[in-house]
C-alpha cells in the first residue's frame, strides 16, 4: 500500500481491533490519542511513515499491547515520564525519529531519575530507541534489575554516565548497541558475564581503557566495535571487529586476530596502531573480506601471506609507513575490488 492522508481518530471505536498495522506509508499529522484504549489491541505498527507530535501517552498505560513500533517517523517532544503499565509489551523500536529529554524514570519510582524504564517491564524483549536524543544514564546504578531484555540499542544519542557492574543482571542479551553516546568510564571487568552476547557496540564514546579480558571469554560473540583489542583472539566465532575512526587504539594488532577463522571484517583504520605487521604462524582467513588498516602508524614490508585470504574484496593499507615493494602475488586476490 501507498497510504496517504492521516490516521483517522475514528479507528479508535474498533473495539475487536488486536493489530493496526499501516508500516511503510506516507501518512502524516498525529497518533491517535484513543488508540491506546483499544480494549484489544496487541500491536501498533506504524513504521517508516511521516507522522508528527508526541507518541500518545495512552499507548504506554495498555495492559494488553505487545508491539509498539513508530520508528522512522518525524515524531518529537519528551517521552511519557508518567507510570508505564504495560505488562504484556515485547517490543518497542522508536528508532530515527525526535524524541528528547532523559530516559524515563522507572515505574513506581520517581525519585530514581535517571533509572531506565525498560529495566522494569519483565517482559520486554526488544527496545531499539536509537537515533534519537535521550540523555541520561544507561542503567539503574547498583540497584537490582528484573529483566529478559535480549536486543537493547540506544546508539546515536546523548546517553552518559559510565556502564555500572550492575550490567551482568541482563543474562539474556544478545544485543547490546550503545555507540554514538557520551558514556564514559572504563568498561566494566566483569562483561564477560554476558554469556549469551552475540553484538557489542560501544565505539564512538569518551570510554577510557581496553575491553576487558573476560570479553574474550563470551563464545557467542561475533560483532565487536569499540576501544582496545585485548585479548579478543580467543572469539574463535568473531566475524566483525571494527575500532576504526577515532577509537584512539594504540599498540600492535596482536597476531592472534589474524587466525581467528570465522572473521569477515578487520577494522582498525584512523587510530595508532604502530609497529610492524604480525606475522602469524597460520594466517587462516578464509572468510576476510575486508581488511582496513588505513590512517595508522604501521611500517615495514607488506606481508606476502594477506594473499591467503582468497575471498578478500577490500584492502586499504593507505597512509601508514610500509616500505619495499607490493607483492607480486597480490594479483591471485581474484575477489579483490578496492586496493589502497
Amino acid at each position: 500500500m501507498q497510504l496517504q492522508g492521516t490516521i483517522s481518530s475514528s479507528l479508535a471505536n474498533l473495539s475487536f481491533l488486536s493489530m493496526l498495522n499501516l508500516e511503510n506509508n506516507s501518512l502524516h499529522g498525529g497518533i491517535p490519542f484513543g488508540l491506546g484504549h483499544l480494549p484489544r489491541l496487541q500491536v501498533i505498527d506504524v513504521r517508516n511513515n511521516q507522522l508528527q507530535g508526541s507518541i500518545p501517552t495512552s499507548l504506554f498505560q495498555h495492559r494488553r499491547v505487545q508491539i509498539i513500533s513508530l520508528a522512522f517517523n518525524k515524531l518529537g517532544s519528551e517521552m511519557w515520564k508518567g507510570p508505564w503499565i504495560v505488562p504484556e509489551l515485547r517490543v518497542l523500536n522508536l528508532r530515527n525519529n525526535s524524541l528528547t529529554g532523559i530516559i524515563p524514570p522507572s515505574v513506581g519510582n520517581a525519585t530514581k531519575l535517571m533509572n531506565f524504564i525498560l529495566f522494569d517491564i519483565s517482559s520486554l524483549l526488544v527496545a531499539s530507541l536509537r537515533f534519537n536524543s535521550f540523555s541520561g544514564s544507561l542503567l539503574p546504578n547498583e540497584e537490582n534489575i528484573v529483566s529478559n531484555i535480549e536486543f537493547l540499542s540506544v546508539s546515536n544519542n546523548q546517553i552518559s554516565g559510565c556502564i555500572p557492574s550492575n550490567i551482568c543482571q541482563l543474562t539474556e542479551l544478545h544485543v547490546l548497541s550503545i555507540s554514538l553516546n557520551n558514556i564514559t568510564g572504563e568498561i566494566p571487568s566483569n562483561i564477560g558475564c554476558l554469556s549469551k552476547l552475540e553484538v557489542f557496540y560501544i565505539g564512538e564514546n569518551p570510554i577510557t581503557g581496553t575491553i576487558p579480558a573476560s570479553l574474550a571469554n563470551i563464545s557467542t560473540l561475533q560483532y565487536v566495535d569499540g576501544t582496545g583489542i585485548g585479548e579478543l583472539g580467543k572469539l574463535s566465532n568473531l566475524r566483525r571487529l571494527s575500532f576504526g575512526h577515532n577509537s584512539n587504539l594504540i599498540g600492535q594488532i596482536p597476531e592472534a586476530i589474524f587466525n581467528i577463522s570465522t572473521l569477515e571484517t578487520i577494522a582498525v583504520y584512523f587510530n595508532n596502531i604502530s609497529g610492524t605487521f604480525p606475522a602469524p604462524t597460520g594466517f587462516h582467513l578464509p572468510n576476510l573480506k575486508l581488511l582496513l588498516l588505513g590512517e595508522n602508524q604501521l611500517e615495514g614490508e607488506i606481508p606476502l601471506f594477506i594473499t591467503n585470504a582468497s575471498k578478500l574484496e577490500i584492502l586499504d593499507l593507505s597512509n601508514n609507513f610500509f616500505k619495499g615493494t607490493i607483492p607480486n602475488n597480490l594479483g591471485n586476490l581474484r575477489e579483490l575490488r578496492y586496493l589502497m
